[in-house]
């Protein structure tokens, strides 16, 4: 009987802030699927409270409003990105030519499985304004200065007279366009570009590109 009652017991619940932050980083997983398909303008923070299972006074008591919650979602986005394209120590030892070619391949992973943050950021440099100008100084200009650096080990020859500015959009079209237009490959090819294959296929052809003699 002794043990009967001891597995009838309910299950510890989580402490309160644990509870709280899975409830907090659900909001923002939701909300970065939300702002990537309708915009800033369009995006409804109660339809973002559905989905995500909370009422609409849980996402004010977290993040307050709908600009602060679209704050701490481009905060994460770029958090995320950073460290998936961080080099390890013993990846900092590589060569200027492998650590090259190692960055495309972690940022071409990165595009092909976070087409939301190319959305978020055309969204926003399409129309311009405010939001552009915080996620310009607070993480765009860093993401692109480390762009930079890694694009400046490129083979010296084939950078005769191309500028800088004309260089980083070049890689990063090159890198992330195929995948958040998947759904016109699919269309025109019946490629699917986020398969395995597909991605590994890209970062062949973009790195033949770049590194051709």
């Amino acid at each position: 009987m002794a043990n009967s009652k001891a597995s009838s017991k309910p299950k510890a619940r989580k402490p309160v802030q644990a509870r709280a932050a899975e409830t907090r980083a659900r909001i923002l997983d939701v909300a970065y699927e939300v702002f990537a398909e309708k915009g800033y303008d369009t995006a409804n923070t109660r339809d973002i409270a559905a989905a995500a299972g909370v009422t609409h006074t849980t996402i004010r008591y977290h993040f307050g409003s709908k600009d602060e919650l679209w704050r701490e979602t481009v905060r994460q986005m770029f958090q995320r990105a950073a460290e998936e394209l961080a080099f390890s120590t013993a990846e900092q030892d590589l060569s200027a030519k492998d650590r090259l070619k190692l960055f495309l391949r972690k940022y071409i992973y990165y595009c092909a499985r976070n087409t939301n943050h190319a959305r978020i950021m055309i969204a926003e440099s399409v129309r311009g304004g405010e939001r552009l100008d915080w996620m310009a100084e607070n993480f765009i200009r860093p993401s692109h200065e480390t762009i930079n650096k890694v694009s400046s080990e490129l083979p010296a020859e084939r950078l005769s007279g191309v500028s800088s500015v004309s260089l980083l959009y070049i890689v990063v079209a090159m890198c992330q366009l195929p995948f958040v237009l998947s759904k016109e490959v699919k269309s025109l090819y019946d490629i699917e570009m986020t398969s395995t294959d597909a991605i590994e296929a890209h970062i062949e052809a973009v790195t033949s590109l770049l590194f051709a003699k």
